[in-house]
């Protein structure tokens, strides 16, 4: 693969976890809370005393995280981040009693009425969000970023100022 198709897929890689992300918390926020609490008892590895704040709180994480990876806003701190929280789903499911056996079951990633999928396909889903996110913070340029638009606008401003 030629150095302009690596960096054409690791764009597109970028902007397809952020829209899994994006997606996923604003399904969620578009609902009401009660029915992504719902879901998050059904785990069984949650203490119900945090289950309300996790449900109010995890969807803003995951609308911003995704949204800020695909415009490319802070993309290296964004990937780690949606590292950390793709590592936190595999071990929450693969600890769940779900996973092992309900394959069927529909994990409320995506909110009540939004994509269903079955514990293990979204297991496979955060298993490659985990894996381009890792490699995502390893790259040292992200071309077509907001991130790499802003620095090519102040490079052009150093130029001029050193031109004066």
């Amino acid at each position: 693969m030629t150095s302009s198709g690596r960096e054409a897929f690791w764009f597109f890689a970028r902007i397809f976890v952020g829209l899994i992300f994006a997606y996923a918390g604003l399904a969620k926020l578009l609902e009401p809370a009660a029915n992504f609490e719902a879901a998050l008892l059904k785990y069984g590895v949650f203490s119900p005393v945090y289950i309300p704040l996790i449900a109010r709180v995890m969807p803003w994480f995951e609308w911003i995280l995704g949204s800020f990876l695909m415009i490319g806003y802070a993309p290296r701190l964004s990937a780690a981040l949606t590292a950390l929280l793709s590592l936190g789903f595999l071990v929450t499911l693969a600890s769940s009693p779900l996973f092992l056996g309900a394959a069927g079951t529909d994990c409320g990633c995506f909110g009540a009425s939004g994509l269903k999928l079955s514990i293990h396909q979204i297991f496979g889903v955060d298993l490659a969000s985990l894996a381009v996110s890792l490699k995502l913070l390893a790259k040292k340029s992200f071309p077509g970023s907001l991130d790499s638009l802003l620095l090519k606008g102040r490079a052009v401003a150093d130029d001029i100022k050193k031109t004066r």
